[in-house]
């Protein structure tokens, strides 16, 4: 009983919770801490249960970007601008050895027509390649050195040759009469055009990679005319043209070396930009530290957030339920919400039935207003680049709070993380 009695104590002191009260929108909220744990390198989530005018079931993953184990990237479904895929799925699917995608929440809000399924409707970017265009929303970006932006997302681009230069109408989906289009992996396995074209298979010369707001030099590989439709092998990129698009093209000859240059613009301002996900085309929802009041979103839906506090180091997702037992929330309580983790600027992202907050090993953490993990367009998530090691070097306890059964058996949970804070246990 000697020994029994100090480790009881030292479990009761671990499992405390975090209550308080919040005021969200001028109502006053009494919040519990459902779960309060981390679950990656640098990584915690926080579930939180607010009860007040009305229920709200809130969801945080917190990040340091500071930690050398952990980055950003995002995922199209299926690896295609037309394609949807469970954020779980994608989530598993991208997972390799020491790149291991354990947290993350679904992104753009997306076209659900039968012809183009799965598009999103901002601008998104997967590993410093362009996916669907921009169309002047703001966007949510990461760059090369970790950094976080939001802004609006501009595009421009020009191919140069040894006979001139001609702008890059857009990077993939449609052609249009007399635009010239770069067509990447992104786009699916194919460019999906007709055969009134020209198009220019080319492969970057050696030492070259994909990015943008800079300049790459590539090789011709192969020409078609009049076919249309090429297939896209992996890391190489298709120029199509028509019209005096394709009288450009039709310059070219196998070997050639040109130039190719992707400008993308946030805000008017230019980064080494490789993750981007879009989001509502109304305006930022939390600018400089303040929620936006001009075009807030007043409807009460399931919510998804993305933020960043003022010196970036730290980002924020944010879930929200709703449609069930939890209300839901408008743009400025979530933006709020965000206020009251720490976050600076935050956008909203799609929400409803496509909100869902992933964890690895646990699977989604919210609850789905559609009853179940909706495919979505595409999401964005953190990832270890820790070196595998299953050697548990800190435990820590699950539960947040505890209630001891009456006249029962309460068994207490554990996780088991190794030296880089991944969790493998």
């Amino acid at each position: 009983m000697k020994r029994f009695f100090p480790v009881f104590f030292l479990l009761l002191v671990s499992f405390c919770s975090y209550a308080g009260n919040i005021v969200i929108d001028g109502k006053s909220y009494t919040v519990d801490t459902v779960a309060n744990f981390k679950v990656g390198p640098g990584t915690f989530y926080t579930a939180l249960e607010l009860r007040g005018a009305k229920r709200l079931n809130v969801f945080f993953l917190k990040v340091d970007l500071t930690n050398p184990y952990v980055s950003y990237k995002s995922i199209l479904g299926r690896d295609s601008i037309y394609g949807t895929e469970r954020p779980s799925v994608g989530a598993i699917r991208k997972s390799k050895e020491a790149n291991v995608y354990f947290a993350g929440t679904n992104g753009d809000f997306y076209d659900t027509g039968a012809t183009y399924n799965g598009m999103p409707t901002g601008g998104s970017m997967v590993e410093r390649e362009i996916g669907a265009r921009s169309i002047n929303y703001p966007v949510m970006a990461i760059d090369e050195n970790k950094l976080p932006h939001i802004g609006i997302m501009t595009f421009s681009g020009n191919v140069t040759t040894n006979s001139g230069s001609l702008a890059i109408n857009h990077v993939n989906h449609v052609r249009n009469n007399n635009e010239l289009v770069l067509f990447n992996k992104l786009n699916g396995k194919f460019t999906h055009t007709n055969s009134f074209g020209t198009e220019v298979l080319v492969q970057l010369i050696e030492g070259e990679t994909w990015g943008v707001n800079k300049t790459v030099k590539a090789k011709v590989t192969k020409i078609e005319s009049n076919k249309g439709n090429m297939s896209i092998p992996a890391g190489y990129a298709v120029l199509s043209g028509h019209g005096t698009a394709q009288t450009f093209l039709n310059t070219l000859v196998l070997n050639d070396e040109i130039s190719i240059t992707q400008n993308v613009l946030l805000n008017g301002v230019s980064n080494p930009y490789s993750e981007i996900v879009g989001g509502d085309h109304r305006t930022m929802m939390l600018k400089n530290g303040v929620p936006t009041t001009d075009q807030i979103w007043t409807d009460l839906h399931p919510r998804t957030a993305f933020g960043y506090s003022q010196d970036k180091k730290t980002s924020f997702h944010c879930i929200v339920d709703g449609r069930g037992i939890s209300a839901g929330v408008s743009t400025k309580e979530l933006a709020e919400l965000m206020v009251s983790a720490g976050a600076y600027e935050g956008i909203n992202l799609d929400g409803g039935g496509s909100s869902c907050l992933y964890v690895k090993d646990f699977g989604p953490m919210n609850t789905p207003s559609d009853g179940t993990e909706r495919a979505v367009a595409n999401g964005i998530f953190v990832v270890s680049n820790a070196p595998t090691d299953n050697v548990i070097s800190e435990i820590k306890a699950y539960e947040t709070t505890i209630k001891l059964p009456h006249f029962g058996v309460f068994k207490p949970k554990f996780l088991g993380y190794n030296q880089y804070g991944m969790l493998i246990n």
